[in-house]
């Protein structure tokens, strides 16, 4: 298993759009060193409202797609494809990307099991039928030869429409709709995003973090271990 360094960031659910550009602030603050660049950084899904192969959705954020393939060099990013970002590895090839069939991912700290992942998974059949389905490289080929010839008024549709949707939100009792999820992961700790909830506890005999929602919050998190014990530490994105 890979070990998570001590100064590996976290960070989900930046959904980038239009107006919503705290990503690329991130990523341009690493660039020019502004912010320290550590050396694991850990994307656990839905960076992007909309981002996969197809040719609209690459122009329009191809610079990131820039930044973080130059970043890759320079460190190791782990990019968790969520439910709004997926098919990759193709696009991202300094990047190590988990497809949604590699998650949950296994890593270590401090001799603890950390499984890690988006958060989209030990989901109803239904629900993960549709989620593969999505997936289906020659049924994007065609989607993506239907958005070209209509000036990609598809891709410019799901953008405006995700673009609209509320992203800060609380789920009421929480922790406890999670016991029957985390109790199908092996490990000693759980980090996920996909349900913004920006909370950490001791769940059962998981330590389990929901990373909060970047697009929102504008916070990354580190791992620490102190006393014996594992906290989650919050740092502010300042540029």
């Amino acid at each position: 298993m890979i070990e998570i360094l001590p100064d590996a960031i976290f960070l989900s659910d930046s959904h980038e759009n239009i107006d919503k550009r705290a990503f690329l602030r991130l990523l341009k603050a690493f660039k020019s060193q502004k912010e320290p660049l550590p050396r694991q950084i850990f994307l656990l899904g839905d960076m992007f409202d909309f981002l996969t192969f197809t040719t609209y959705s690459k122009q329009f954020f191809s610079e990131y797609i820039t930044l973080l393939n130059e970043l890759g060099k320079d460190c190791e990013i782990f990019y968790f494809e969520g439910n709004h970002d997926f098919n990759l590895a193709g696009i991202l090839p300094n990047v190590r990307v988990f497809a949604l069939n590699a998650q949950p991912a296994l890593f270590s700290f401090k001799g603890l099991k950390v499984a890690i992942a988006h958060g989209d998974i030990f989901l109803s059949f239904k629900e993960m039928l549709a989620l593969k389905i999505l997936r289906i490289k020659p049924l994007l080929w065609a989607l993506n030869y239907i958005d070209t010839a209509l000036n990609f008024k598809i891709s410019k549709k799901i953008l405006k429409f995700q673009n609209q949707k509320k992203l800060d939100y609380k789920i009421s009792n929480f922790t406890n709709k999670m016991i029957p999820r985390l109790r199908k992961y092996n490990a000693d700790v759980v980090i996920e995003g996909h349900y913004h909830q920006g909370i950490s506890a001791q769940i059962e005999k998981i330590f389990y973090i929901n990373l909060p929602c970047f697009a929102c919050e504008q916070s990354f998190f580190m791992l620490e271990c102190a006393d014996f014990k594992l906290k989650v530490t919050k740092r502010s994105l300042n540029v």
